[in-house]
């Protein structure tokens, strides 16, 4: 995808957001480098994935990635004769133990996860590597003394030389001849060998070897005879213990470096494992749901949220800040493909229409990054080769470049990349120049963008623009609302209305004279009084049909939401019936003896005999046998009241297809009405071609 759109959108933000809830350096590493595919199948897999993985995160429980780290490094030390020490291998253990952890949470799975369970098929079993390294090396990477008899046989002697020397290195503190000798009454270690502090004045009165001096030459480290043979055993015992480490850290090296390939792609699993984890959790924390992924088609997102903003409002309520001072994020509504291709926001300044731009492309590289999405669940998105953006000040100081240039540069490089798999976003088209030569352009570049087939959004101030949408084919108009009582912006947008700039209305509530409003008003020409007149009416037409459209998608979800919980009970009566089925095939099998309630006498007896050819069951009740019909002995499972449901939620489904069909034939009526009153304005839209 197009880097300088990633760096617009704040895509990093985004990655850095997700890593947050990654359990391990593995899927870090991961998400912060994750990236959109432009093929739909790996796009459907990783959202359904993701899809699982959050059934799975609330149904069961997160994945048990306790101890797993990213052992690369220490597998690359771990070769025969190679450096690899005691933390290394304890590390690698430790990420084992975790690997088979995920490996047993994913196949325990239900099998309709079957991507999760899946994933398990990566992680090969390493239970023999791990009780190898667990038998040689500690937690903490020690070396432990059982690791072979000869280890535990020379430690054993160690810690008996090493007794020895001590009772001989201290006895000479408590021979007084020997104390007066000495700078300090004290043993200190050169290297591995006990040594006495004798005070130079006294070198050769204290017969052994002088290994040093210190520093300034008042002292010399003197290893006295008695202790000197004994010394010379102890180094040759702990050479004798580092090379029995040595060799079994190397039978470790040797089974390890031949698994090597599995422990690499049990990582890489373990990496996707975390990745998928954090989506899920990214997703369930802020109610995103994931869209339906198409080739070529419609964009449409409702209720769309800017996922930036909802993490900050997110941080603010839980650092506790009021309610009136966190940044409301207002949700937006928006389609390419289906009516239009290309959409014209116009409206105030500050009024949300770059953050529309950046909420889209933003929505779109995460869903295409496999990541669900902060909208309604009836979201659809075509998969796009490249997203081109063209947002905010890129003057060039070096370069020479005006903000014009810059802008103009830009779009130069979008319209010889982009294609009919693009999604191009351009901000303030034909700004930074004369209006009427910006508008010129602009409309030359919206031709442009028709001939390529894309789909697109421009925002702009120009109203040549505005009356372009109305204009061509495949091409409308939106706004940011704003509230002129307020002189704040709702930042709704609302489809099939241009916006207006409110800068004269705005100016009167500023306090500007109203003799100049008014004449700024009588200033304003003619045909373009005209043509914000026909904007309002026919944006009000068009906006009643905008809302019945919403209307239709909101009574279909619901539609599609009824017919998922029946779906549900019908599979809790499908469940009731296997147990029924398990029963039954277990009644043969009951023996004279068994105990059996009768619910008719609401007591427990013994049975006597089945007779299945008559469906009855001889009980003894204490002082009398009874016969019970079997259906009697039938376990209440529940399936009065699943029964109950379904026959309520068939009704509802009924009447919500009633609902659903009759807000979509408002909608389409709407709609009509509101074509015709644009056919009818046809002389009207000549009127603005020669204002224009």
């Amino acid at each position: 995808m197009d880097s300088f759109t990633l760096r617009r959108i704040e895509f990093d933000a985004v990655r850095r957001i997700l890593s947050e809830f990654c359990s391990c350096s593995l899927g870090k590493a991961l998400a912060v480098r994750i990236g959109a595919s432009r093929s739909p199948e790996t796009v459907r897999l990783w959202l359904d994935q993701v899809t699982q993985m959050v059934r799975a995160i609330r149904d069961v429980r997160l994945p048990p990635l306790g101890g797993v780290t990213d052992i690369t490094s220490a597998l690359e030390r771990a070769t025969p004769g190679g450096p690899a020490g005691g933390e290394d291998y304890a590390r690698i253990a430790s990420t084992l133990e975790g690997a088979a952890n995920v490996r047993s949470y994913l196949y325990a799975l239900p099998e309709e996860l079957n991507h999760l369970r899946a994933q398990a098929d990566e992680i090969s079993d390493f239970s023999g590597e791990i009780k190898a390294i667990r038998s040689i090396v500690g937690p903490d990477g020690e070396v432990l003394d059982g690791a072979s008899q000869r280890l535990t046989s020379i430690r054993n002697e160690i810690a008996n030389t090493t007794q020895h020397v001590h009772d001989v290195i201290y006895g000479y503190l408590h021979q007084p001849d020997v104390a007066k000798l000495l700078q300090n009454v004290a043993v200190t270690l050169h290297g591995d060998r006990y040594v006495l502090p004798v005070k130079a004045t006294n070198r050769g009165r204290l017969p052994g070897v002088v290994h040093r001096e210190s520093n300034t030459g008042a002292t010399v480290f003197v290893e006295p005879n008695a202790s000197v043979e004994l010394n010379n055993r102890l180094s040759d015992l702990r050479e004798d213990e580092r090379a029995e480490v040595r060799r079994l850290l190397n039978q470790l090296a040797l089974r390890v470096h031949a698994r090597s390939a599995q422990i690499s792609a049990a990582l890489h699993a373990l990496g996707q494992i975390d990745l998928l984890s954090a989506k899920a959790q990214y997703a369930y924390q802020f109610d995103m749901t994931c869209p339906k992924v198409t080739e070529r088609g419609e964009l449409s997102f409702s209720q769309a949220r800017h996922p930036l903003l909802i993490d900050q409002a997110w941080r603010q309520e839980k650092e506790g800040v009021p309610p009136e001072r966190r940044h409301a994020v207002v949700p937006i509504d928006v389609r390419l493909g289906s009516d239009f291709d290309l959409l014209v926001i116009t409206g105030s300044n500050t009024g949300g229409k770059t953050v529309a731009l950046k909420t889209v492309a933003l929505l779109v590289m995460m869903a295409q990054s496999g990541m669900h999405i902060p909208v309604r669940r009836d979201a659809t998105i075509p998969i796009f080769r490249d997203v081109f953006i063209d947002i905010g000040d890129e003057q060039s100081l070096q370069q020479s470049l005006s903000t014009f240039g810059a802008h103009i540069k830009r779009i130069r490089y979008i319209l010889r990349k982009a294609d009919k798999t693009s999604l191009v976003l351009l901000d303030e088209l034909g700004a930074g120049t004369d209006p009427d030569e910006g508008g010129a352009i602009g409309q030359a570049v919206l031709d442009e963008l028709l001939r390529t087939g894309c789909l697109g959004m421009v925002t702009t101030h120009l109203s040549v623009l505005k009356a372009y949408a109305f204009n061509h084919e495949r091409v409308d108009n939106a706004s940011v609302e704003f509230d002129t009582e307020t002189l704040s912006p709702t930042y709704h947008l609302r489809i099939g209305t241009p916006g207006e700039s409110h800068a004269i209305t705005v100016a009167k509530k500023l306090g500007l004279p109203r003799r100049i409003t008014e004449a700024a008003r009588s200033h304003l020409n003619k045909q373009g009084k005209q043509f914000r007149r026909a904007i309002r009416a026919t944006g009000a037409a068009r906006q009643v049909a905008e809302e019945a459209r919403q209307q239709a998608q909101v009574e279909q979800l619901e539609a599609e939401s009824l017919q998922e919980v029946y779906q549900s009970k019908l599979a809790d009566l499908h469940s009731l019936q296997q147990e029924f089925e398990t029963w039954l095939a277990n009644l043969p099998e009951l023996k004279a003896g068994d105990e059996i309630f009768v619910p008719s006498l609401n007591k427990t007896g013994r049975l006597v005999r089945l007779e299945l050819h008559k469906q009855l069951a001889i009980v003894d009740a204490g002082s009398l046998e009874v016969e019970v019909p079997l259906r009697e002995l039938v376990p209440d499972l529940g399936q009065a009241a699943v029964r109950e449901q379904i026959a309520a939620l068939r009704n509802q489904i009924l009447d919500q297809a009633a609902a659903t069909e009759a807000a979509r034939a408002e909608a389409a009526r709407i709609h009509n009405e509101y074509k015709r009153s644009l056919e009818q304005q046809t002389p009207r839209a000549k009127q603005f071609a020669q204002w224009i």
